[in-house]
């Protein structure tokens, strides 16, 4: 189901894709790191209080109107993230979700660089990021990448791009708990939405205060954090995700919208329990 990757480490962040166990973090390196056999491991680590920022929102939105390449510098696209810390913890989960591995994007500050990671939107490199699909799969991974909750966690993501192929079940089976997924449109100012709802895991474990730490995690203390909290995925009252004939995961908003580009977690023992520090038993051993 996935095609072997080489062991790649993004600058100023954390990101590794190897075979082999799940192995410690990397000594020296600034957050947690994990690897599985064949699987995708990146650890959510994005500030939310920031993120959500009106400023923020609107830069994002900004960037998708052009190449990320300047094609005259071939750096960065100039952009205000680039000059404070948190603007470029952003950029780096931003390029990382774009660009293909591999992709080194250099920038006006010369001790400054991203690597791309997943490739979800590759022509964005060259090309203004107009297609809806490849914006509605940046933004579930983006929101895949918030974590107020203080402390970085590896987690595992799924997903129907082939960005996303994932080794099998048995090859990744310490992040074997279902996390939540996410979706919804953050680059097109005439349909922003985004929800996010509870996978198996979180809703046995939490039952219905699944919210209150999906809010902590997402948000943060940020006022105008704008993603909608479902409730359970397969809520049978609403069932607002299903998988279809391929086996990929599809959802729908109350409104009706379909989103067939969404992205899940899963998670291991130790991070379920960061995550979720009084659901159920799920404690590192």
């Amino acid at each position: 189901m996935i095609n072997a990757r080489s062991s790649l480490a993004v600058v100023a962040g954390s990101l590794l894709f190897a075979s082999g166990c799940v192995a410690a973090p990397q000594e020296g390196a600034e957050d947690e790191l994990a690897v599985a056999e064949d699987a995708i491991i990146w650890t959510n680590g994005d500030t939310p209080s920031f993120f959500w920022r009106d400023s923020t929102q609107r830069e994002l939105r900004r960037l998708a109107t052009s190449s990320l390449i300047d094609g005259s510098t071939r750096l960065l696209a100039e952009t205000r993230l680039l000059h404070s810390d948190a603007g470029r913890e952003v950029l780096h989960y931003l390029v990382g979700c774009a660009l293909a591995p591999g992709t080194k994007v250099r920038t006006s500050l010369p001790e400054v660089s991203f690597e791309g990671a997943i490739g979800l939107a590759t022509t964005w490199k060259t090309a203004k990021l107009d297609a809806p699909s490849s914006q509605r799969w940046v933004t579930a991974c983006l929101l895949q990448t918030l974590n107020g909750i203080g402390a970085h966690v590896p987690i595992r993501l799924v997903g129907g791009h082939k960005g996303l192929a994932d080794a099998a079940e048995k090859d990744a089976v310490e992040f074997s708990i279902p996390d939540a997924t996410m979706f919804g449109n953050l680059f097109d100012p005439a349909t922003v939405e985004v929800f996010a709802c509870a996978d198996t895991g979180a809703v046995k474990e939490c039952g219905a205060t699944w919210s209150a730490f999906a809010h902590l995690r997402i948000c943060d203390s940020s006022p105008v954090c704008g993603i909608t909290l479902l409730g359970p995925c397969e809520d049978p009252a609403a069932t607002y995700c299903s998988t279809n004939s391929a086996g990929e995961r599809v959802c729908k908003t109350p409104g009706g919208t379909v989103y067939a580009e969404t992205i899940s977690t899963f998670l291991d023992a130790a991070g379920f329990g960061v995550l979720y520090p009084s659901c159920g038993k799920r404690r590192p051993g």
